[in-house]
């Protein structure tokens, strides 16, 4: 059906278009979209896009072939290739997306939720990715994009990034993923974003506008998770545990009511005393719903840290949460970039990176340069 194996880097570049899709922070909110779908409360979370993420270079092909760099162990990126090419034809990408031992279902299923809209297949080449793998800010759901946007540009479709998040959730859930559907907001890029969820209705996406800058950074724990189980455990406990209701509903709906405050006016010291609230909030709540995969001794071993605190002003887990990725609000550029060195003297194994959550002027700075 397909050939799928290892490969050296290559390729005729000619006629190609560069393409790149930023991973996805999840400031607040995690696992409360997933829940709305049961109509006991909407759901809200702000996400922001981070500074890492994949590049690609894409052009029109009579197949579909994808070739990515294959990730170590840890998520990291090793040099290494893979590819995966089948026929431009609808049977072909629904077997490939069901197959759970096909590295590249993602993409297509993707693929296939694309295919009655264009003429022709896609040949993708993943060049370049900085982004943690696997460790909550939504290197999948970037992957997905990543496709969705390619056939996009190719093939000019002219869609909408709603209707992108769409295709690249519908292909994502085709493989059987439990993923919710904040994930695709990576599409937005650096502009922190509002989503509310609601059962059987789109997704609200409504973009904030700091009134100051905000330093942040997040730290690859270098640990494992496994964020299939973890869905599956809450999702499984969600409707006979009035805690997990209560924490996934109101008190996620308060906190982040608070922190879009917050986060609007560009005050990082509130922001950082929620985000620390917040998880204090998920260990009492969701994490005994999880108990092996939200112990995250790694988690909470850097949020503590005491040699960090002057620096911050609070933290948290990302995505899922457990062992993966955890992040913080800096007091300033200088305190963010001590407090990462700590923590890389502290754990060595561990990768920080920095990101800036910037102030509607230098937004606006940047908007105006690009257009002139």
């Amino acid at each position: 059906m397909y050939s799928n194996g290892h490969h050296g880097a290559g390729g005729d570049d000619n006629g190609r278009t560069d393409l790149f899709v930023p991973g996805r922070l999840c400031l607040f909110g995690e696992h409360s979209d997933w829940a709305a779908e049961h109509g006991l409360h909407n759901g809200y979370c702000l996400v922001i896009g981070t500074d890492q993420g994949l590049s690609a270079a894409a052009k029109t092909s009579d197949r579909f072939t994808v070739e990515t760099l294959l990730p170590d162990a840890q998520g990291r990126p090793t040099g290494r290739t893979r590819q995966m090419s089948c026929p431009w034809q609808e049977d072909m990408l629904l077997e490939s997306a069901k197959d759970q031992d096909e590295f590249f279902r993602y993409c297509a299923g993707v693929a296939h939720q694309v295919f009655s809209r264009v003429d022709g297949g896609l040949d993708l080449r993943i060049t370049s990715m900085d982004l943690p793998l696997r460790k909550g800010v939504s290197s999948s759901a970037a992957v997905c994009i990543l496709v969705a946007k390619a056939f996009d540009t190719i093939y000019q479709l002219g869609l909408f990034p709603h209707e992108l998040m769409e295709l690249a959730y519908r292909g994502e859930k085709l493989t059987g993923s439990q993923c919710g559907r904040m994930d695709q907001a990576c599409i937005y890029g650096k502009t922190p974003v509002l989503l509310t969820f609601q059962k059987n209705m789109d997704i609200r996406v409504e973009p904030l506008f700091p009134a100051r800058e905000i330093q942040m950074f997040f730290v690859d724990l270098a640990g494992h998770k496994d964020t299939v189980k973890i869905l599956a455990d809450l999702q499984g406990s969600y409707l006979r545990s009035a805690k997990l209701k209560e924490a996934l509903g109101g008190e996620n709906e308060r906190l982040v009511r608070s922190a879009y405050r917050a986060l609007t006016a560009g005050d990082a010291m509130r922001l950082g005393e929620l985000m620390s609230e917040a998880q204090e909030m998920f260990d009492r709540l969701v994490a005994p719903n999880s108990p092996d995969q939200l112990a995250s001794p790694l988690l909470h071993q850097v949020l503590s840290l005491g040699e960090i605190a002057e620096h911050i002003h609070g933290g948290k887990g990302v995505g899922s949460q457990g062992d993966g990725t955890c992040q913080f609000v800096a007091r300033s550029v200088e305190d963010r970039d001590a407090a990462m060195e700590k923590i890389h003297r502290s754990f060595p194994d561990m990768q920080c990176f920095p990101l800036t959550i910037s102030s509607s002027a230098s937004q606006g700075r940047k908007q105006l340069a690009h257009a002139r």
